[in-house]
């Protein structure tokens, strides 16, 4: 009877899986600003190709929803962000030209949105986390960097709604413009450099790019400075 009782009952104490469960949650941003680093270094290649692209983009909200699970521990939320990745892929193949040519912009514009949403949530949980760290390690600057990454995609995802809206709000040496150049423009933006190949026109493009330039100075020498500071 005790033998059996031994086998139905949970390993309570296991140090190794101890071990191996906190190393995972210490080094969860260094995967995840893995992932966006390379998303955005293939993001010239794979932006313009339907699959690669569908590919590309849920590999990223697979790595964001496993480090926001780390982070707030729910499993509603899981289940929310799950949810919205499954409406997102349902939008995403509809707006295939092959499969509903009417309604092809409008679900592209709408699966934009939910990921818009979902880079909005992800970031602040991810702020909240890094607010409130009593010790400040070499994982937490990276969360802190994966931010700032996640910034650059998010105002992505605002300028791509926006030409989709007004194909006249952005100028630029070669039109239309693809997907690479508004992440181009985007991050160009945030890193304040502004090459000036392309540029905002409309009033709404203006004031957005101003917003994400301002965001791009702040928050590296407010937020990461004071991380960096506090690093031990």
């Amino acid at each position: 009877m005790l033998a059996r009782a031994e086998l139905n009952e949970p390993n309570r104490f296991d140090p190794m899986r101890i071990h191996d469960l906190v190393r995972a949650a210490e080094n969860k941003y260094n995967r995840l600003l893995t992932i966006l680093v390379l998303a955005y270094l293939m993001s010239p290649f794979v932006l313009e190709q339907s699959l690669g692209s569908l590919i590309g983009f849920f590999v990223c909200l697979g790595a964001i929803i496993v480090v926001v699970y780390q982070v707030q521990y729910s499993q509603w939320l899981l289940r929310s962000y799950l949810g919205l990745v499954g409406l997102t892929l349902v939008l995403r193949i509809g707006s295939h030209p092959s499969i509903m040519p009417n309604a092809t912009s409008w679900f592209a514009i709408l699966s934009t949105l939910i990921f818009m949403v979902f880079l909005a949530l992800s970031i602040y949980l991810i702020l909240r986390e890094l607010a409130l760290v009593e010790r400040v390690t070499a994982d937490i600057i990276k969360g802190g960097i994966c931010v700032y990454l996640l910034l650059g995609f998010f105002w992505t995802a605002i300028y791509s709604i926006i030409y989709s809206l007004d194909a006249q709000a952005f100028t630029a040496p070669s039109t239309p413009l693809t997907q690479a150049d508004l992440t181009h423009f985007s991050f160009t933006t945030l890193a304040t450099v502004g090459y000036g190949d392309i540029a905002p026109v409309s009033d709404v493009a203006r004031v957005l790019a101003n917003l994400e330039g301002m965001v791009g100075v702040i928050y590296p020498t407010v937020f990461i400075a004071r991380l960096v500071s506090l690093y031990k």
